[in-house]
């Protein structure tokens, strides 16, 4: 009976002993190395956790021994951590979620979304998750949009219609309209779209425009006719008069005749006999300046 009470005893004793190890026990006199004690591998002062997902709707990437409290709102956002969420520990030493590629742009922060054509009358190029109301009023550029619009987001980001040569001439701002002749008589060169009135009374210079006018968009973005020479011509305005040596001694080269005295110099034989009477790069009549009508007037003046 001794013997049988002392083994028991020391049965007893040894399975008190061995209990703490068993179970984890962290009391005093129990630590030991690894049990959260000095230079131990768990959560205290080593190795840190593992990160799990947490929260009411699995939203929260937090360490495993953390207890987070969340209200159970759902929002669709959530529904991206289950599908690519990589809850881990950072560089930071926090937890969290991994940001890749697939759950940044699943959270609306990758590839933003596409752009869309919406209003009433497919007038509008906006987001695909802009609700934008309106109204149903028909205007003629809106067809525009139908046949050559490419709508996309910008390099500003927002979203919008390419401005695209065929775009911009639909809406006006492309092409100009053709000039037309136009007029009751035909003597009106003008935009295409222009409401041109003007009175039946007939003139002659007219018929230069059937005859001999280009109605163009000039250089300045106006209609007008083309100053061809044959035009100027035939209104007049083309090739100018001759001009005509006159004056009571000849003197005088003009593009009409012109009353003088009729005092006698010597310079004026020079006209006479060296003298070229033209039009000059101004447009005025005057005698040519030749070396040989220089040399004469000098010598008659004595200059």
């Amino acid at each position: 009976m001794d013997l049988f009470s002392k083994r028991h005893r020391l049965v007893v004793g040894m399975l008190l002993l061995f209990v703490p190890l068993l179970t984890g026990a962290k009391g005093k006199g129990c630590q030991g190395p690894g049990d959260g004690g000095p230079g131990d591998g768990g959560s205290a002062g080593g190795e840190p956790g593992d990160c799990r997902p947490t929260g009411c709707s699995g939203q929260i990437c937090a360490d495993a021994g953390d207890e987070v409290v969340t209200t159970c709102e759902w929002r669709e956002e959530y529904a991206c951590f289950d599908k690519f969420g990589v809850c881990e520990r950072g560089a930071s030493g926090e937890c969290g979620w991994r940001e890749t590629p697939e759950l940044e742009a699943c959270l609306g922060g990758g590839e933003p979304a596409p752009c869309v054509v919406g209003g009433c009358s497919g007038q509008l190029c906006v987001e695909a998750d802009n609700d934008l109301a309106t109204t149903c009023e028909w205007r003629e550029e809106y067809a525009c949009y139908q046949e050559h619009g490419v709508c996309e987001r910008g390099a500003s980001g927002e979203c919008g219609w390419r401005e695209t040569p065929e775009l911009k001439a639909c809406l006006g701002g492309g092409e100009p309209a053709p000039c037309v002749v136009t007029g009751c008589s035909g003597q009106v060169c003008a935009d295409a779209d222009d409401e041109v009135v003007t009175t039946c009374e007939w003139r002659e210079e007219y018929a230069c425009y059937a005859e001999h006018g280009v109605c163009e968009r000039g250089a300045s973005g106006e209609c007008g006719w083309r100053e061809t020479p044959e035009l100027e011509a035939c209104l007049g305005g083309g090739e100018a008069a001759p001009c005509v040596v006159t004056g009571c001694s000849g003197q005088i080269c003009a593009s009409e005749d012109v009353a003088t005295d009729c005092q006698w110099l010597e310079e004026y034989a020079c006209y006479d006999k060296h003298g070229v009477c033209e039009r000059g790069a101004s447009g005025e009549c005057g005698w040519r300046a030749t070396p040989e009508l220089e040399a004469c007037v000098e010598a008659a003046t004595g200059d």
